[in-house]
């Protein structure tokens, strides 16, 4: 581990950095300045949800033209860079966001299974903001990730083939099955991201519904299946985002989870866990 944090990058530290400030400024905000305008009925605020929209789609093409692809260099695997950083830790902070002020806000399952805990007009303005920040990071991070994939023309690479889900998930981690790992992502990492993102794509439907409402108007039971569809969804990519962070941690495995800020690892690690994948990149 002690390892692993020397050879942390500073550009990975330093966007870290800019994500805490950007989710704990933002939280403050909601609950002080702006506690009584809502971001979702402001017109900068609904200009900018879908300024970010648009950037993440052009960074993300701008990123499919440039990113290097994984390789060795420099005596160790590089795996990651800056935009795959981005990509998944303001996505995943901004799913955690999202959800916990959906919480506070209620979760309206057709019996109001958790909430609400803003009671008056008033109390709802600053949690709806709080809401605001997590989409907003969430967008940026999601929408950089799809687009960058559809730009590349490789939508489909994280789609799992039917021996990697029965051999290399259910294989492995149900009969203890031996299994080596093909791949830069793991098996049970790809049978895991199909459902997983066809989850966000119905959040970000039902999102967008909820949304245009505070725009133009919309049939009230329009947006209130899409409220419902929106808050029973957040509940399993919520459950799917424990479950993947459980997974981490039970099974331990750190050598992919420090790379995310060293954006590389080492010979041994690359070997250990992904040998075959080593040897695609040319290593011996």
């Amino acid at each position: 581990m002690l390892e692993a944090f020397k050879r942390f990058k500073p550009a990975a530290i330093i966007t870290t950095i800019v994500l805490f400030v950007a989710l704990g400024a933002g939280i403050a905000l909601s609950y002080t300045v702006l506690k009584d305008i809502s971001r979702w009925d402001n017109l900068y605020g609904q200009i900018g949800l879908i300024a970010v929209f648009v950037l993440s789609i052009i960074l993300g093409a701008v990123r499919a033209k440039l990113a290097k692809p994984s390789r060795i260099e420099g005596g160790v695997v590089v795996r990651h860079g800056i935009g795959s950083f981005i990509e998944h830790w303001y996505t995943a902070f901004g799913i955690f966001a999202a959800f916990a002020s959906g919480v506070i806000l209620g979760l309206t399952l057709g019996f109001c299974l958790v909430g609400p805990f803003a009671h008056t007009a008033a109390d709802v303005v600053a949690p709806l903001n709080f809401h605001y920040v997590g989409v907003v990071l969430l967008t940026f991070g999601g929408g950089l990730f799809t687009s960058e994939y559809i730009f590349r023309g490789n939508i489909w690479y994280m789609v799992p083939k039917w021996h990697e889900v029965i051999k290399g998930f259910l294989g492995k981690y149900t009969y203890q099955n031996y299994w080596e790992e093909p791949d830069k992502y793991m098996a049970s990492q790809k049978s895991a991201a199909v459902p997983y993102y066809l989850i966000g794509v119905v959040c970000f439907v039902s999102g967008a519904v909820k949304f245009a409402s505070h725009i133009i108007t919309l049939n009230g039971l329009l947006v209130g299946i899409a409220t419902m569809v929106h808050d029973y969804f957040a509940l399993f990519i919520i459950f799917y985002t424990c479950v993947h962070v459980m997974i981490v941690v039970v099974l331990g495995h750190w050598a992919s989870f420090w790379s995310w800020w060293t954006f590389d690892m080492t010979f041994h690690e690359t070997k250990h866990h992904f040998k075959i994948w080593y040897e695609k990149l040319g290593g011996k």
